[in-house]
């Protein structure tokens, strides 16, 4: 499954309303999520942040009212045009999750996060840019927190996907069943918290 920018583009100008209506799946328990990815960073003033595809900037610009510095990427350039407009003081910039940070920006942080990305990516892609970020741009002490769809069970998932079937797109959800132990396999010792039906987060540190 092939994702492209352009495929989001189009999205950026009603993508606030879509998350904040919180309407089903896929966004049931946005606000939610987007709270307990700050609640665990426990984030201090002048502590440094990367947002991961940060859409709008919704969550970068929680961390920046609290005193962080942050920095966010989306690899849709209407969606980083759409948080630029919104934060026009926090730096944001053009760049894919899987592809090198952006020259300008700082080479390790505090506190990694994103919201609703990894699942766009199969299992072992998942764990490589995981793993990437924590070895190569987390500080000592910090915290890669990532909230996404996540299901505790394949038969949790499926019963989703049958309530409303012309809303469900197969996509590399999380099935924590099986991936926490694969993480735990792959020399990463996550914590995991399910915060709706279809919402969930994991957190590990450094």
């Amino acid at each position: 499954m092939e994702f492209l920018p352009e495929q989001f583009d189009p999205w950026a100008a009603n993508y606030d309303n879509d998350v904040a209506a919180e309407a089903g799946f896929p966004f049931a328990g946005y606000a939610d999520l987007l709270q307990s990815i700050v609640d665990v960073a426990n984030p201090q003033p002048n502590q440094k942040v990367l947002d991961l595809g940060c859409g709008t900037g919704n969550l970068g610009a929680v961390f920046s009212s609290l005193g962080c510095q942050v920095w966010g990427t989306d690899f849709s350039s209407q969606m980083i045009a759409r948080a630029q407009q919104k934060y026009p003081d926090l730096p944001f910039s053009i760049a894919d999750v899987r592809d090198p940070l952006p020259a300008d920006f700082p080479e390790s942080y505090d506190h990694i996060v994103s919201g609703y990305v990894f699942h766009h990516f199969p299992f072992e892609e998942k764990i490589k840019h995981m793993a990437r970020y924590k070895q190569q741009h987390l500080n000592k002490g910090g915290t890669i927190i990532i909230g996404d769809l996540m299901f505790p069970s394949e038969e949790a998932m499926q019963d989703i996907a049958n309530q409303d079937p012309d809303s469900w797109d197969d996509e590399y959800y999380w099935i924590m069943e099986r991936d926490l132990p694969l993480m735990q396999q792959a020399g990463l010792v996550v914590q995991f918290q399910q915060i709706s039906f279809c919402a969930g987060l994991i957190w590990f540190g450094l």
